[in-house]
């Protein structure tokens, strides 16, 4: 028996490999992984707890590793991800005036 994809799934991860795309510069310049875009969870994951602690990462990849010029293209990525219709949550893994910055912008 094979798997299939629900049409809505595969919309997503058609819209989440063009948000990964459109953003590829972006993402590389702030020093990410392969591993944080292989999908809307490890991205979620990423920007809720600055590391992937619910996945196995064989990088160790960690936002508090990052440079300043690094992190804030990481923001920038971040708010674009925001702008792209993406829902919005507090994205704990940031700065605490970051994260109210988006959350005046993107949050109830």
């Amino acid at each position: 028996m094979s798997f299939r994809r629900s049409p809505e799934q595969t919309r997503a991860e058609s819209e989440w490999a063009g948000f990964v795309a459109a953003n590829r510069v972006r993402l590389q310049a702030a020093g990410l992984p392969p591993f944080a875009t292989r999908s809307v969870a490890h991205w979620d994951d990423l920007l809720r707890h600055g590391h992937f602690a619910h996945d196995e990462d064989p990088s160790h990849f960690s936002i508090g590793n990052l440079s300043a010029d690094q992190y804030t293209v990481f923001v920038d990525a971040v708010e674009s991800y925001f702008l792209a219709g993406y829902e919005y949550f507090a994205p704990t893994a940031l700065k605490v005036e970051d994260q109210v910055r988006l959350t005046s912008r993107f949050g109830a």
